[in-house]
This record gives structure tokens, C-alpha cells and sequence, in this order.
């Protein structure tokens, strides 16, 4: 039995692209409006364009998914309905979506639109998976660092369809959970504008000292290429295969499409002799390439996820440097690929910037003369402004007769299989000539020519010449497959008419292909706040709904309103909790057990016993102060892990806790089956009023807000319920399944000898900004900001944003008399407002150097 076919999933940034992926073997397309797309900055579509592109992809069977897969400001929310009820009415197949607040609302409004959830939710559990069903989610695109055998475990348990990324570029950190290129320079990976910080150089030191490391690129992984383990993902049935690249070339997305098409093909006609050609491989590595990796699929690839020596396209060895001619500026070089004018090369060690390594061929030379190309063996001369090393290696990073050949066949038009059609038509005297065309999707068209057939006056017509004459289909889509022909002897048919029938039929089978998937167009009103407030006009939404909801935003709004914030603190030892109690903290959140401290060492860690021993007397001391306490759930929980979690629920049951606070959806579904008190925290990415209103609904007792809003920005969301904002401590830039002080020195026989342990380690950037990183107990790694938040001297602004909680970070701070400073200066400053309603004498100076105040003032683009 045929395993069945996945669907081949292509990215498009352009038309150009989106033809390219149609044209090579497509089954679907993604690709993003102008707005609202998770590729910023990719060309994509203007809506003329989006439409052009779904009429032209339905038209030969192919679907299309429209990215709005970023996360919205306030006044995004409005235009992002509109835009999405616009894109149904057009007939978009699916929307990919983040945005937590969207979702809810297109759900509401919008019920027969399928939604995706994109990578960007972060979504990596099967409690996660079910929750987002719930919501309404067709289709999940699991983060990429799930296993083949815990998406299996997913499918399984959820039923739901399920969308993995095949091949493309690999982000470092969880999707959906780096505020890296945010925080850095104000360019959100949340919105669509990644700066790719990652691919920059890192140094990283240990307590201080600088650890040799090979490259410097620390933090730039390898391209993903899984055509060595597909026949393993078609077998696990899972249902959409992607690839990544919607900033790449159409060029790059003709090749790739081209050979994966062909590969999954190739593993369904027969399995047992899959196989991927020299060439296939050769192709897909020189369109681009990091390095190729197989991900997180078949096991964890610790060492060799990473492309440290070089973040740019490698291309492929194309020869070796054999000298270097100082007064020509000329590079010699040996061959082993063919090279071209109009190729581009990169050149390993060259004495420049790796930025500037690559150059395109312009002129070439083989002994005195100049030449258009040189074959393997040859020895050739190219100009090149710096010196290279004898012995470094020349890699073609630019193919062009490749590119030239892959933008030719995909704009010829002649690449993807034509539609058969059956063609009836009735040919009988003094009626009109009858004609059906139906393709294979069961789309029909039935037309009668306004010519009577006569009877032949001479030379009648044949059953051949009509066949011959409606076969021609040859610019169309369609071929036809086969015939029924029904006519009477002796009768003459003009092949005019016959060619005029058979044009009409065709355009109307066309019109038909593309029409079936419009929708009828619904009215979506205005959008904004924590509600709906909508002039309701006849036939567009329930006025009833509308009205209940705008009444319960009004009650919420009232029944939430800060009357005295609480000031939280987030510990992560008994130390630190004693610290924030003798500060002033209103609010425990504790996280002891989640992250490796270098200090712990030649003892078992995190022992159940030892665990609940710990736990105990946490909320013991919390609850004697008469102070609340939540305990903290980690930020990603894969399935084999959710035991971790309900072992922290039953602490809560059982030791009385308050609550546990909660990152992702799955430990959110968790809890909330399990009627444990919750507090969503700031990962949920709580960037507006909708989504904010969504976590409630969902039982929140409070929601942490997104720390890249700005002061404006966030009083739009906490003024509508109980919400809390990050006022101090390093925030978390990602977190990362990868392990980079274990890739780099803990290979020990395959084993990772934890040198975490030995020491506090950090990136410092090319700027000397160092960033502090810490590893949990599940060998993830997490990257801290090079500054700490400090919104001390604000405080008065804060509070007046209508914030029902104030929160202290104290993630990479291990000193209990540094976090009882901290806190003690929060209550200070909260007390003398709240009493005098003036500004305290309490800064950030006060409490150290180098502060920042995050996005309160600057935002993110």
C-alpha cells in the first residue's frame, strides 16, 4: 500500500517566485500581503497582485495560504480583520496566523476561513495542539526543533493536520520567542523585520576569560535539508511539507520546488528504491547553503547544527587558490567545477570581510587570453581586490547558467503537467452543436453554438476533423484526454464554429476553476479594543453577540480596574525568595529547578524527594508572610516533559500554592483542565486588547503584557483587565534547543559532559556588549539582554497605565542581597506614589550601571 502524498508546500516573496513554485510542482504556495507578513522584508504582494496569484494558482489546482503572521498593535487590529475578510472573499485556501487576538476573531467573524497556526505560536505540544483546535486551528506548523517521533506522538493524540519545514534557513531560537533582533536595534522577529543579529560574530567567554572557539559565527545554524530522511517523514503521514524562502530568488524557489517535487514522487512510486541523485544534491547546494543539516528530526544535532566558520551562502568547492598575482590583482586558481562569466564566487581566508569575500565574474583568463568559461582541470586567472591565501578553497556561489536555465523553463509555461478533460459534444442536423468539457476535478461546462448544424451539401464533416479541431487546446492548461462524439452522416460543421465553441468552452471552464473558490462576501465592521464596538448593518454579523460582547468588555473593564498594583517577583532559589520577601514583594513567582547553576555539582538535581522539599518550604515562607506565591512552569514543555508539569500542579494541590504562571499553550490547556489557578506570562506574546481578552477568556487570572510595547501601547491593553508589565531584570532574548556551550565543549564521545557547570558563561558581540547565558535542566540554552530593564525613575507613568502588577525579574541574578535591594527600591517607589502621588527619590543609578529601558519608549517596527 502507497503511503499517501504530502502536500509540497512553496514560499513565494514575489510573482516571479510564486509562478516559479507553481510552474515546478507545487501543490500549494504561501506568501504574504504588504502587511501584516512574518518576511517584512520580502516584495510581497499588493492586492492586486494577491489576487492575480490565487486565480492563477486555482486555475491549475494549486492552493494558496496567505501569511498574517505577525503580532498586532492596537490599531493593527482593525485593518488585519478587514484584510483577512478581503482574503477570504478572493478565495485565499488558508490563512497563517500568530496573533493569539486575530485568531479569536476571525474565528468569530470569519468562520468559514481556515487558519493555520503558523511556527510562529510556538506550538510543540499536543496540549498545545489541542487548545489551538479549539480555536478553531485547521493547521499546525510545529516549531521546528520537534522530533519526527514526538510530531508522530502529535498526530496521533490531536488528529490534527500537522506542517513541517523541509528545507530552508533554521533560526537559532524558538520561532515566536526571540526578541534578539528586537531588542538589539528595535526590529521585532514578532513582526515581520528580523535583523538576523544571529549570523553576526560572537566571542564567548567563561568567568571572564575568552574560550578558543572554531568561527565566531556562534550563532548561525545550517540550512536544513531533509532529502536523505523524506521517505521517513511521508511514512509518519504527516500532511504538508515546506519549504523555507520567501526572500530567496525565483530562481532558488524553481530548483528547490523542482527536486523535492520530484523526490516525494519518486519515494511514492516506489519506496523501496528511493534514492537522491548526485546531481539532485549538487543543485540544491549550490542554489544555497550554509552547510546542510537534517535538523531536529532524527536526533538532537548538537555539534552539528552550527555553520560557525561562515553565515553566508557557501555554494560548492569550485577550486583551490594557487596563487595570487599582485601586480594584476589577479587570483589564480585550479578548478573542479566549471566556471563561467556571470558566476559568483566566494573566497575562503581572503584577507577582507567575509561580507566581502564574494564577487561575480566579469572577466576570466587562461594563460595571455581572455575566455567566457573554463572547465574542471583548468587553471585560471580572476581578478580579485584582496590577497588569498595558496591553498584556500574557491566556492561558486552563483551558478549562471543554472539560474539562467531554472528562470527560463519557469516562465516558459511548459513545466507543469496539463489538466485532461473529457470532451463530449452532439453534432446532429438543424440543432446546435452541443459541447461539454469536464476536467478531473468534476468542473463542467455545458455550451450550445448559436450556427444549426446543416446537412453536407458535399463533402460532409467527419468524426476525426471535429476531434482534431477541439483538441486543440494548446495554450490553454488543458489537454484533452479523451472524446464522445455523438453526430449524425451527411453534415456539415464550419471549423470556425467549432473553434469559436470550443474557445468559449474553455474560457468558461477557466472561469469556473477560479470562481468555485470565491466566497460571498461578509461585512466586517470596526474592530478595536478589548471588544467589538461595530455599527451593525442588516445581514453582517449577530447584532445580538455584538451587543453581549461590547457589555462584557465594558463590565471587564470595570470589575478590573487597579485599585492598588501589586509588586511581583520572579525567584529562582530559596535564596532569592528570601530576598524579594524581605523587599517588599506582594507576589512570588518561583522557579527553582529550571535552570543549571554552576555552583551545583557531584549531586543528583531536581530528586522528586528534594523537589518537593524545596517547594514546601518556598510557600511555607511565602504563605507565613502573608504573601502569594505561583510557581513557574517552563517556557516550551515537549510531550515526554508534560510530567514535569503536573508533578508542579500537584505541588500546588498539594502544598497550597496560589497558582503557577504559564508560557505556552499547551501548559495553559493543562492547567486550565486541571482547574489550577493561572497567570499567562509574557512568551503568549500579549501585544493587544483581543489577545488579551482571548487569555482571560481562557481563564487567566492575569496576563504578563509584551515587553516590546511601548508606555502608549500598553495602556491601550491593561486599562481592559488585570494585567502586570516587566519593570527590571535582564529580559530573555531567546531560548534555544540548541546547547551552544555543550556544541562547542561537551563533545565527549558523542556526550555532552554538561561544561555549563564549570562556570558563568556569555556572548560579547562585535560592539563588546556582553549577553549572559544560562542552560535548563533539558539542556536548552537561553540568551539574556546585555542590559538590564530599569524603569525605576518611571514608575509614576507606569502606574498611571492602569497595570494591575509590577514585576521584577531576576533571571541571571544569583545574589539574594542584590535581589532584596532591587525589590526593596520597586516597594519604595510604588509606596510613595500610591501615598503622595509624587515621583520617589528611587533611581536606577542606585542600583547599578549600564540600564536600559527596553522598548517603553522607543517601540519595535
Amino acid at each position: 500500500m502507497k503511503p499517501e502524498k504530502p502536500e509540497l508546500l512553496a514560499p513565494a516573496g514575489g510573482m516571479e517566485a510564486f509562478i516559479a513554485a507553481v510552474e515546478n510542482g507545487a501543490d500549494a504556495v504561501y506568501l504574504g500581503a504588504r502587511a501584516f507578513s512574518a518576511r517584512g522584508y520580502a516584495s510581497n504582494f499588493s492586492e492586486k497582485e494577491l489576487e492575480e496569484a490565487i486565480d492563477y494558482a486555482h486555475l491549475r489546482g494549486v492552493k494558496v495560504y496567505v501569511t498574517v503572521n505577525t503580532l498586532l498593535k492596537e490599531d493593527e487590529i482593525e485593518n488585519a480583520l478587514k484584510l483577512l475578510s478581503w482574503l477570504r472573499n478572493i478565495g485565499t485556501d488558508a490563512i497563517i496566523i500568530q496573533d493569539l487576538g486575530l485568531v479569536s476573531l476571525a474565528r468569530k467573524y470569519l468562520p468559514d476561513l481556515p487558519l493555520h497556526a503558523s511556527t510562529q505560536m510556538t506550538l510543540h505540544n499536543s496540549e498545545g495542539v489541542e487548545l489551538a483546535k479549539t480555536m478553531g486551528i485547521e493547521r499546525v506548523v510545529l516549531s521546528r526543533e520537534c522530533s519526527l517521533e514526538e510530531i508522530i506522538r502529535i498526530k496521533e493524540k490531536t488528529g490534527t493536520e500537522i506542517e513541517v519545514f523541509i528545507h530552508g534557513a533554521l533560526c537559532i531560537s524558538y520561532s515566536g520567542q526571540c526578541l534578539l533582533s528586537s531588542l538589539i536595534g528595535g526590529r521585532s522577529g514578532n513582526r515581520g523585520f528580523c535583523a538576523q543579529p544571529c549570523r553576526k560574530k560572537y566571542r564567548l567567554y567563561c568567568e571572564g576569560k575568552q574560550i578558543k572557539t572554531t568561527g565566531s559565527y556562534l550563532l548561525s545554524p545550517k540550512d536544513l535539508n531533509t532529502t536523505s530522511g523524506l521517505g521517513a517523514l511521508i511514512e509518519a503521514g504527516i500532511e504538508s511539507f515546506k519549504i523555507e524562502g520567501r526572500m530567496k530568488r525565483p530562481e532558488y524557489v524553481a530548483g528547490v520546488v523542482r527536486i523535492y517535487r520530484r523526490l516525494i514522487d519518486r519515494y511514492i512510486e516506489n519506496p523501496a528504491e528511493y534514492y537522491v541523485s548526485e546531481e539532485e544534491q549538487e543543485i540544491l547546494t549550490q542554489l544555497f547553503n550554509r552547510g546542510f543539516t537534517n535538523g531536529y528530526f532524527f536526533e538532537n544535532p548538537r555539534w552539528g547544527l552550527m555553520s560557525r566558520e561562515n553565515p553566508h551562502n557557501r555554494g560548492v568547492p569550485a577550486g583551490t587558490v594557487i596563487g595570487y598575482d599582485r601586480h594584476s590583482n589577479r587570483i589564480r586558481v585550479k578548478l573542479s567545477q566549471p566556471l563561467r562569466l556571470g558566476d559568483g564566487i566566494m573566497v575562503e581566508n581572503a584577507e577582507t570581510r567575509p561580507e566581502d569575500k564574494g564577487k561575480i565574474i566579469s572577466s576570466m583568463y587562461v594563460g595571455k587570453g581572455s575566455v567566457y568559461s573554463a572547465g574542471v582541470g583548468d587553471t585560471v586567472e580572476i581578478p580579485f581586490d584582496s590577497r588569498a591565501p595558496s591553498g584556500s578553497t574557491v566556492y561558486r556561489t552563483h551558478d549562471k547558467k543554472l539560474m539562467d536555465s531554472l528562470k527560463k523553463e519557469s516562465e516558459s509555461g511548459s513545466l507543469r503537467a496539463k489538466i485532461p478533460v473529457s470532451v463530449t459534444t452532439t453534432v446532429i442536423s438543424g440543432r446546435p452543436i452541443g459541447l461539454e468539457i469536464r476536467d478531473r476535478d468534476a468542473n463542467s461546462i455545458t455550451i450550445e453554438s448559436e450556427y444549426l448544424v446543416e446537412k453536407a451539401e458535399k463533402q460532409p464533416t467527419s468524426k476525426a476533423s471535429i476531434e482534431k479541431q477541439l483538441s486543440k487546446l494548446g495554450n490553454t492548461i488543458f489537454e484533452a484526454a479523451e472524446f464522445h462524439i455523438t453526430m449524425e452522416e451527411d453534415v456539415f460543421v464550419p471549423v470556425g464554429q467549432l473553434n469559436e465553441l470550443r474557445t468559449k468552452a474553455v474560457e468558461q471552464l477557466e472561469n469556473l476553476r477560479i470562481s468555485r473558490w470565491k466566497r460571498k462576501p461578509l461585512n466586517i465592521l470596526q474592530v478595536c479594543e478589548f471588544g467589538i464596538k461595530e455599527s451593525v448593518e442588516k445581514g453582517s454579523v449577530d447584532k445580538e453577540f455584538v451587543e453581549n460582547a461590547v457589555q462584557e468588555a465594558e463590565k471587564t473593564v470595570q470589575e478590573y480596574l487597579p485599585i492598588h498594583p501589586l509588586l511581583s517577583v520572579s525567584v529562582y532559589s530559596l535564596e532569592g525568595l528570601k530576598g524579594a520577601l524581605e523587599g517588599g514583594a506582594d507576589r512570588i513567582y518561583f522557579g527553582e529547578g529550571l535552570f543549571r547553576r554552576p555552583e551545583i555539582t557531584g549531586q543528583e538535581e531536581g530528586s522528586a524527594k528534594g523537589s518537593e522539599a524545596i517547594f514546601e518550604k518556598a510557600i511555607a515562607e511565602t504563605q507565613k508572610a502573608g504573601k502569594e506565591i505561583y510557581l513557574i512552569t517552563p517556557k516550551l514543555v515537549k510531550d515526554s516533559r508534560m510530567k514535569s508539569v503536573e508533578k508542579i500542579f500537584s505541588h500546588v494541590r498539594k502544598l497550597g500554592a496560589d497558582g503557577v504562571l504559564v508560557s505556552n499553550l499547551g501548559t495553559l490547556g493543562l492547567a486550565k483542565a486541571g482547574k489550577i489557578t493561572f497567570i499567562a506570562d509574557s512568551p503568549l506574546n500579549i501585544f493587544n486588547s483581543c489577545t488579551f481578552a482571548f487569555l482571560l477568556q481562557e481563564g487567566a487570572q492575569m496576563a504578563v503584557i509584551s515587553p516590546e510595547l511601548t508606555l502608549e501601547e500598553l495602556k491601550c491593553v491593561t486599562s481592559h483587565g488585570p494585567a502586570e508589565c516587566i519593570v527590571y531584570g535582564r529580559l530573555e532574548l531567546m531560548e534555544s534547543e540548541h546547547c551552544l556551550t555543550g556544541g562547542l565543549l561537551g563533545n565527549n564521545n558523542g556526550q555532552c559532559n554538561a561544561p555549563c557547570r564549570s562556570g558563568k558563561f556569555t556572548l560579547v558581540d562585535e560592539k563588546n556588549y556582553e549577553f549572559p547565558l544560562l542552560m535548563d535542566y533539558e539542556c536548552r540554552m537561553h540568551l539574556l539582554n546585555s542590559r538590564s530593564l530599569c524603569m525605576l525613575e518611571y514608575l509614576p507613568e507606569i502606574l498611571k497605565s492602569g497595570v494591575s502588577s509590577l514585576r521584577v525579574e531576576t533571571l541571571g541574578m544569583d545574589n539574594p542581597d542584590e535581589i532584596r535591594k532591587v525589590t526593596r527600591a520597586y516597594r519604595k517607589a510604588i509606596d510613595t506614589y500610591l501615598e503622595t502621588g509624587k515621583k520617589g527619590p528611587e533611581n536606577c543609578e542606585k542600583l547599578g550601571k549600564g540600564f536600559t529601558t527596553g522598548h517603553y519608549f522607543r517601540g519595535v517596527q
